[in-house]
């Protein structure tokens, strides 16, 4: 009787303020069971949506922490198959001793390699000295796609980083835009400077001529 109460009360509210389910007996014998399930709340936070893809990269021999994409200010496929990073974790080393590059991509550069602090495994390189082409990588963190994994933080899953296609960054483009705010900033200063000069004389002549004029007054005074 109690459960044909409740499935009319539900039946004949127009909004259910809650859901009823009914569980099937297992044997003749056994009694309905009835279970109220709180309802779903309308005002209930949505899920943040993350930039796609925002990852994490991790050391493929030991899946440390390395660095992150919201550090990533560049990424170069067709030479070096590199991800390029302006900050990256504690857990990455830079090796004393200064590489020279003797064919490939990196040949003709000056670079120190970076290792995983915990495993030892190289991860990628800083350049030291480099040709025209690869000049605006010099003292940036580049590490090797193929020795880096990338855990996304959005679908929570593992991949190779060589298989992640980050949106594109131009780390020229990022530089050509800081030029001219540099560029921006230095002609505004120069306008203040100006001004501010132009204000120091006024306010100079303001003082002399108002020496000049107690000066004056003094004198016909003595007289």
């Amino acid at each position: 009787m109690a459960v044909r109460r409740q499935l009319g009360e539900v039946l004949h509210d127009p909004e259910p303020s809650s859901i009823v389910v009914v569980e099937q007996p297992s044997s003749p014998a056994a009694v309905p069971r009835v279970q109220v399930l709180p309802p779903s709340s309308p005002q209930a936070a949505e899920p943040v949506s993350l930039p796609e893809p925002c990852a994490v990269f991790q050391c493929r021999g030991c899946w440390t922490v390395l660095g992150d994409s919201l550090h990533l200010c560049a990424q170069e496929e067709q030479l070096l198959g590199i991800l390029i990073c302006f900050r990256v974790t504690n857990d990455v080393i830079s090796k004393d001793s200064l590489m020279i590059g003797l064919e490939g991509a990196l040949l003709g550069c000056a670079y120190n390699t970076l290792a995983c602090r915990l495993c030892g495994l190289i991860v990628g390189f800083i350049l030291y000295s480099a040709p025209r082409d690869l000049a605006y990588l010099r003292g940036l963190f580049c590490f090797f796609k193929d020795s880096i994994l990338c855990y996304l933080l959005k679908s929570h899953i593992v991949v190779e980083a060589s298989k992640v296609n980050f949106p594109t960054v131009t780390l020229r483009e990022q530089m050509q835009h800081l030029k001219e705010k540099l560029v921006e900033t230095h002609t505004r200063m120069e306008s203040l400077i100006e001004k501010l000069e132009k204000l120091e004389k006024k306010t100079n002549g303001q003082k002399s001529r108002a020496l000049h004029q107690m000066q004056l007054g003094y004198c016909e005074d003595m007289q």
